[in-house]
């Protein structure tokens, strides 16, 4: 994995440790991790008690991860930020959730020689209670191919 650690386990703990003690969460985001061979994932859901702060909070996070991904990857890594107007989430043929802004993403770490996907969602329920929330989740893909001459 190169000199360094986990971008994605970097990320959850900064964003874990930030969050600790925010007012503005309803309840404590729980992270939840997955490894297999080359791929760790790191997703959560934060809850927040006014609604209408979500967007901001979007940002706010964004800037945050954006932080940690230049300070791991100094001068030697890749940096594509791209904001989300809106869109849906549809989970086997059917869409369940609807986007209503966020920012996504993708990097290269030359060291690490990994490849991650970081989305930062406001997120909708399309059914049922019709809540919504800040989605967190970081797909992190180690020892790439895409590296390779």
């Amino acid at each position: 994995m190169g000199k360094h650690g986990s971008l994605s386990g970097e990320i959850s703990s900064e964003v874990r440790n930030i969050l600790r003690g925010d007012s503005r969460l309803l309840e404590e985001a729980k992270f939840k991790r997955k490894e297999k061979e080359n791929a760790i994932i790191w997703t959560t859901n934060i809850y927040l008690k006014d609604k209408s702060q979500l967007s901001e909070f979007v940002s706010y996070i964004a800037d945050v991860v954006e932080s940690i991904l230049e300070r791991h990857l100094a001068s030697d890594g890749e940096i594509i930020r791209l904001s989300v107007g809106s869109g849906t989430v549809s989970d086997r043929g059917e869409i369940w959730f609807g986007i209503v802004g966020g920012v996504v993403f993708e990097v290269y770490c030359f060291t690490c020689r990994s490849i991650s996907f970081v989305r930062i969602l406001h997120e909708k329920q399309l059914y049922g209670e019709k809540n919504e929330w800040v989605s967190l989740d970081i797909d992190e893909y180690l020892d790439s191919q895409w590296f390779e001459e």
